[in-house]
């Protein structure tokens, strides 16, 4: 399962620079066009347990996301501390808004699933903590002072 999740990574570098309000908007959209499959497969996953297993559901889902990734990242068994980073932020910027933007009813379950597996997994993740699209897009500035 999720064994393609690896490549929601692909143009990471790209997808993060010179981040601003109107990039941001574009890039979650093309982000989640691409992605759409994949996300659709998490949260379906979790969707299809009845009620007392999707928790179960969802831990599962995360560590398989989490092996995908560790699968397209890691070198000798370890990804670098300056990759984790970058892959860190990446999560914070575009995976688990974009997981929020599924409007799925399990979509804050398997979140929070996947934000466990990410501390108990990656060295530097241990504080990596999640947030909404709009708090993120709210958050950049227009313009400042009219320079940019």
């Amino acid at each position: 399962m999720l064994e393609q999740a690896g490549t929601m990574f692909d143009n990471m570098e790209m997808m993060m620079d010179r981040m601003k309000k109107k990039a941001y908007k574009e890039r979650m959209t093309l982000f989640r066009e691409k992605n759409e499959a994949i996300l659709a497969q998490m949260t379906g996953f979790v969707e299809q347990e009845q009620e007392q297993g999707r928790e179960e559901a969802a831990a599962q889902a995360a560590k398989a996301f989490a092996d995908a990734v560790e699968v397209r990242f890691a070198k000798r068994g370890k990804i670098s501390g300056r990759s984790q980073m970058d892959i860190n932020l990446f999560m914070i910027y575009f995976v688990f808004p974009a997981i929020l933007l599924t409007q799925s009813e399990c979509a804050g379950m398997l979140a929070d699933a996947i934000q466990n597996e990410w501390r108990g997994r990656f060295r530097d993740s241990a504080k990596l903590s999640y947030t909404t699209y709009e708090e993120i897009y709210n958050n950049f500035q227009e313009k400042f002072l009219g320079l940019f």
